[in-house]
């Protein structure tokens, strides 16, 4: 059942407290994420639980899934994208601690323990689950677009000189 998701959330409350959210979250309201799609209609469904671990590290396990649109860079044609994010977040607050964290976990550094925008975490996220380069799995040109070149290259190799036939004619010149 997905619920209202808040705006803002005080993550180290949440994961003393044990909480977990779920709920759908548009993505025409995720502005940096909207600028690698073609479109940003749907949602991206959400799962949270925060919890503290045995050593009493607070941490958040994330689930994100989401079917966005982006541009193929072979075709420059839209295409669908089917994302599913999996995270295990520990907080923490000072850029020291990182060393110390268990290697299950990825940081999730906060300046502070004042209240963050949930948007911001998923964005995030969602992001760096995003291929660099995003490309249909099939062929999507057309074959002739494949072979153009290979001709010219053929040709080039034919009419290579040999960088030993100056040589050649300094041995006939005695």
């Amino acid at each position: 059942m997905h619920q209202k998701l808040p705006k803002e959330i005080d993550p180290f409350r949440l994961a003393q407290n044990g909480l977990k959210l779920e709920g759908l979250l548009p993505l025409v309201g995720l502005s940096r994420l909207a600028k690698y799609l073609h479109s940003t209609e749907g949602n991206a469904d959400i799962k949270m639980d925060f919890e503290i671990d045995e050593i009493g590290t607070p941490y958040m396990r994330g689930e994100f899934k989401a079917t966005v649109s982006v541009v193929c860079e072979r075709c420059m044609q839209p295409m669908t994208l089917n994302l599913d994010v999996k995270c295990l977040l520990a907080m923490i607050i000072g850029e020291r601690k990182i060393e110390g964290l268990a290697e299950q976990y990825d940081p999730w550094l906060l300046e502070n323990s004042d209240p963050i925008l949930l948007k911001s975490v998923i964005e995030d996220e969602l992001i760096l689950s995003l291929p660099l380069v995003p490309r249909h799995d099939e062929a999507c040109l057309p074959d002739d677009v494949w072979s153009v070149g290979e001709e010219e290259v053929a040709k080039v190799t034919e009419e290579r000189i040999s960088p030993f036939a100056m040589l050649e004619s300094l041995k006939t010149k005695d």
